[in-house]
């Protein structure tokens, strides 16, 4: 059982998305007419329990309930095994990520 349980946990470190968390985003605001408590974070606003790509930068944002905002960037493989190439950043989220291909050691 511990072999599987390292096993888990090294397959997901190789694999991995960043995810960092900004805390505490609240303000008051609207957005197309609707007005009230919601995340505002480097020009984005959404409000909790919806999610906004932000296409220049290739990444997702999404406001929680307590008005974190998780941003969740393209996937990275730690193991240096695969690359992503085309990355694209006038494409939306995940597409402007790329494509993945193994590197050729």
């Amino acid at each position: 059982m511990k072999i599987f349980l390292v096993l888990l946990a090294l397959i997901s470190l190789c694999h991995a998305n960043s995810q960092p968390i900004i805390r505490n985003t609240k303000k008051y605001g609207c957005i197309d007419g609707h007005c009230g408590a919601l995340c505002s974070w480097e020009g984005a606003k959404l409000f909790p329990g919806y999610n906004v790509n932000q296409q220049r930068k290739c990444r997702l944002l999404a406001c929680n309930q307590n008005f974190d905002i998780v941003i969740t960037t393209c996937p990275f493989d730690m193991t240096g095994q695969t690359v992503f190439v085309g990355q694209d950043n006038r494409k939306p989220y995940p597409e402007c990520c790329g494509r993945r291909v193994s590197r050729n050691f």
